[in-house]
């Protein structure tokens, strides 16, 4: 400018302008990285509240029949499309008191994996190490749950239940 000349020169050099979409683009990127493991945790929020209700369910249906359990063992893959003919089994008592609302956040079944308790060293259940995202809830009678491991217990009517979630490791309760 020339001396004198009042006029002055408005807009934003190129410098500016790169600061602002280099902060812009790193505000975009911290948000890109943070949902998915937002949304991992609570899609792992909503399956340890299914397990619980799971488990609540399963009270019920014990002070429904003398405290007794479902009988058996095995695979029950899903909500059965019809009536089972044994209402004491656990395929029984998934097609009677589940429901069809029972379905992992990502909008799979549930399928159940019953096994009784046969302890290992220190009174671990064995078992294999579930996958991630196998929508299986891995059920042990005769067992509880101590941390991320189930153990047997001395109470035979108890149940405990792990799912190994998205994000963080095996989810154990226990009624």
């Amino acid at each position: 400018m020339k001396k004198g000349d009042s006029r002055k020169k408005t807009g934003f050099t190129i410098i500016e302008v790169a600061l602002v979409l280099a902060i812009a683009g790193l505000i975009f990127l911290m948000v890109f990285v943070a949902l998915p493991q937002l949304q991992r945790q609570q899609r792992d929020s909503r399956r340890r509240d299914d397990i619980l209700s799971f488990l609540e369910t399963v009270k019920k249906y014990q002070t429904n029949n003398r405290g007794a359990l479902p009988t058996g063992t095995g695979d029950i893959g899903g909500r059965p499309t019809t009536e089972p003919g044994d209402k004491t089994s656990w395929g029984g008592f998934y097609w009677g008191y589940i429901g069809d609302s029972f379905v992992d956040p990502d909008g799979s079944e549930y399928s159940l994996q019953v096994n009784e308790c046969r302890p290992e060293e220190k009174n671990r259940c064995a078992y294999t190490e579930p996958d991630a995202m196998d929508h299986v809830l891995h059920i042990f009678t005769k067992a509880t749950c101590n941390g991320a491991e189930v153990v047997e217990s001395s109470n035979p009517r108890n149940v405990a239940v792990f799912y190994k979630l998205e994000g963080a490791g095996i989810y154990c309760a226990n009624t």
